[in-house]
């Protein structure tokens, strides 16, 4: 298992950063996760209070102690601090060496090469860090953005779930991209 010094809290490509979640990001979470665009394919949200924002990041807090889930916020630092996002590594089989992939920006973050980077910077951590051999994602087959923005990012597509996501009362199919370390040091 990893030790909490190998635990990469912070890391950043130019003027994008991924840093650990903190108590702090609760309003950013509550604000974003109940915009109606951002959580048509996530299983989290909309936020009902403050205050289940708050449990929320408690909880990953947790997670992250436990070496079970590692959330990040993504940030633009230009002249400001931008909070435009986040990204985690979850459900994480240390036994087996993989891990999933959750990632959200801001609607006006979308389409802008932003998620790729994100996704690239999580793959070091995985990769190097956490020592991790294998990336999943499952998207909801009719999420093409998601799909392409992980086909960018090398990921290639394993198969297909037969309702295996319920989102709002309906079932999707979900599509299972991989990423694997030996594809990741070929890089």
């Amino acid at each position: 298992m990893v030790r909490n010094s190998d635990i990469i809290e912070e890391i950043n490509d130019g003027n994008l950063f991924l840093r650990k979640i903190s108590k702090t990001d609760d309003e950013f979470f509550f604000k974003s996760l109940n915009e109606k665009n951002l959580t048509n394919y996530l299983s989290l949200g909309p936020l009902k209070s403050l205050e289940h924002s708050r449990g929320l990041i408690k909880n990953y807090l947790k997670y992250w102690d436990k070496f079970f889930q590692f959330n990040y916020i993504i940030e633009l630092h230009d002249v400001n601090k931008v909070k435009i996002g986040s990204i985690s590594l979850w459900n994480v089989n240390w036994q087996h060496k993989r891990t999933q992939i959750g990632i959200w920006l801001i609607p006006s973050f979308w389409s802008k090469g932003l998620g790729e980077k994100s996704v690239n910077l999580i793959k070091k951590i995985a990769f190097n860090h956490l020592k991790m051999n294998r990336l999943e994602v499952y998207i909801a087959k009719e999420n093409k953005k998601s799909i392409t923005l992980f086909e960018k990012c090398g990921f290639n597509k394993e198969g297909i779930l037969n309702q295996y996501l319920l989102f709002k009362g309906k079932f999707h199919n979900a599509v299972i991209l991989v990423f694997l370390k030996r594809d990741y040091l070929k890089s």
